[in-house]
């Protein structure tokens, strides 16, 4: 009898126990939230950017946004200048964002500052020696940048940079913009078979730079001196171009765009500058 009475006793506490788990605020432990547990907010990120609050900016000439509502941050604007000697111009550089095997159009963009605004107009990729190739729009690819300066062309064209591209600098007056001079340099193989004169000329020769025309009309009417000169007219732009297109770096990663009649005077003190693609959307943004 007294172990029928402490069965009845243990049944009705557990219920007494289960009903009270059951009934009490927040229901049973087992399906309360993990006091720990902190929900995530659903923010997208401009890459190499560190989270800020709602509404904020990353490093300048960024945005932090949903990328959904632009090219996807595939570029931006790192840096703007004024410039007020030897004469006064602005330069805009737009860096890529992009991941191998992305490709960006940026050719109608807009940008605008406090008080202007330009379209990015298309440029020649491939300069070809005779200057015939006809301009196409500026697609950029990983590690590419561009800049755009207010000014005009002396080749009348917008030039993707290339190895060769140094040698210009000796027919056009590209300045206060220096190209860049890295240009391929011949070896001694190469003129080994020349006069010690020529050789050592030759070898004197900074990159991109073309023969003195003085050295050239000095050398002798003699084989070694007619060989030298032969070689000699080979140095320069087109010669480079043919001897070099088909090298896997021939092209830069670096674009020069020359607004021409475009406006886009920078501020020299402060400007507000604002980047967008072809529907639009803003890109980027920069303010100095």
């Amino acid at each position: 009898m007294s172990k029928l009475i402490g069965f009845v006793l243990l049944t009705g506490a557990i219920l007494l126990i289960l009903f009270i788990g059951k009934t009490a605020p927040g229901g049973p432990i087992a399906n309360r939230p993990s006091e720990t547990t902190v929900p995530r907010a659903n923010v997208k990120l401009n890459s190499g950017q560190s989270p800020v609050s709602a509404g904020g900016r990353g490093a300048a000439g960024t945005v932090i946004s949903d990328s959904s509502q632009s090219e996807a941050q595939k570029a931006y604007i790192g840096s703007a200048s004024f410039f007020g000697y030897p004469q006064e111009y602005s330069r805009i550089t737009l860096y890529s964002r992009l991941k191998e095997g992305e490709v960006v159009d940026i050719t109608g963009w807009k940008i605008k500052s406090n008080k202007n605004e330009i379209i990015i107009p298309q440029a020649v990729e491939i300069y070809n020696p005779d200057g015939s190739a006809q301009a196409s729009d500026i697609i950029l690819k990983p590690g590419n940048y561009v800049e755009l300066y207010s000014l005009t062309s002396p080749v009348n064209r917008n030039l993707r940079l290339n190895k060769c591209v140094g040698y210009l600098e000796e027919i056009y007056n590209f300045q206060p913009i220096y190209l860049s001079r890295n240009c391929p340099a011949f070896s001694g193989l190469e003129i080994r078979q020349f006069s010690g004169q020529c050789q050592s000329y030759l070898l004197s020769l900074s990159a991109c730079k073309t023969p003195d025309v003085n050295f050239y009309n000095n050398l002798p009417g003699t084989d070694e001196g007619n060989a030298c000169r032969a070689f000699l007219q080979t140095i320069g732009y087109g010669n480079c171009f043919r001897g070099h297109r088909q090298d896997a770096d021939f092209l830069s990663n670096n674009w020069i765009v020359w607004l021409e009649t475009q406006t886009l005077n920078l501020d020299p003190r402060h400007d507000y500058l604002r980047l967008y693609d072809r529907k639009g959307n803003l890109v980027s943004e920069y303010n100095y």
